[in-house]
């Protein structure tokens, strides 16, 4: 009979659907993971490596010029200050590629979660439509006994 066919048909259609979309939900969850993982190793690791030798290299440049005998005004304190500015800048473009890709990861996430909503909608859009299909195959089954 095509009426019990079409029920299981639908039911394992709206099966695989919901698997399919608990598999995007999973990897969602991965992915908002790593990207928050990510930015902790910005802000754990990077950054403070960062800032340790960005100190360094302005105490070298510091001693540097008071061990020459300069004194630390005009054309030594302009380069300190423009050293400074560029130390400055990285620190930003480092802060601000940390949370693009932070974002673009948590964007992703948000990305497979729609695609799951959309998968678990297309498995009760074919469960329903297994409904109508063994429906009227019923009703076929039965025009075709009502005519002998």
């Amino acid at each position: 009979m095509s009426f019990f066919g079409d029920l299981i048909a639908g039911q394992g259609a709206a099966k695989a659907s919901n698997y399919n979309a608990s598999l995007l939900e999973r990897d969602a969850t991965v992915q908002e993971q790593n990207a928050e993982q990510g930015y902790k190793v910005f802000e754990q690791y990077d950054l403070p490596r960062f800032d340790y030798y960005a100190e360094k290299q302005k105490d070298a440049l510091r001693t540097s010029t008071l061990a020459a005998g300069v004194e630390y005004s005009g054309s030594a304190l302009a380069i300190a200050l423009e050293n400074q500015i560029m130390i400055d800048t990285d620190r930003d473009m480092m802060q601000y590629n940390a949370e693009i890709q932070k974002e673009a990861g948590l964007n992703q996430a948000i990305m497979q979660r729609a695609e799951a909503n959309v998968e678990r909608f297309r498995g009760k859009v074919a469960k329903k439509a297994s409904y109508f299909q063994a429906v009227g195959s019923l009703l076929s089954d039965a025009s075709t006994v009502g005519a002998i």
